[in-house]
């Protein structure tokens, strides 16, 4: 009779590094998914060539896009889950839904959605390639 024994204390050990790289390696992942998006949608945002009034309020061209925004909402995060907001500060651009949805007499100008189709699948490769990249480190 042949008796063998393995012992897998080590890889199990590199197994559990690099589980902690993966979780880890969560929120920059998805952080640079989020990037993604928000330069896309900048680049999208429609703007005037002159500027515009709004009651007493007058709005420089760029106003909207430089009030775009991405966010780390940490209440909907955790346990190998990370969300980020992107979108505009409505108190500085308040008018951003007009553009995105028309009005009664203007049409829409919509940014949000071709900017999330056109970034959807970039946006996923710099998420995967980021975990990559966290995870090869725990691996050497």
């Amino acid at each position: 009779m042949i008796n063998v024994a393995f012992d897998f204390s080590k890889i199990a050990a590199k197994l559990d590094g690099i589980t902690v790289a993966a979780e880890k390696a969560v929120r920059p992942a998805a952080q640079a998914g989020a990037q993604i998006f928000h330069d896309e949608m900048r680049a999208r945002v429609p703007m005037s060539a002159k500027p515009h009034k709004s009651g007493k309020k007058t709005y420089n061209p760029g106003t909207l896009r430089k009030a775009i925004y991405q966010a780390f909402a940490d209440k909907e995060s955790g346990d190998g889950k990370a969300k980020y907001r992107i979108s505009w500060n409505k108190t500085h651009a308040f008018y951003g839904r007009f553009l995105e949805f028309g009005t009664s007499k203007m049409a829409a100008k919509p940014f949000l959605r071709p900017a999330f189709d056109a970034a959807q699948a970039k946006a996923v490769k710099a998420v995967q390639d980021r975990m990559n990249e966290e995870v090869k480190k725990a691996i050497k």
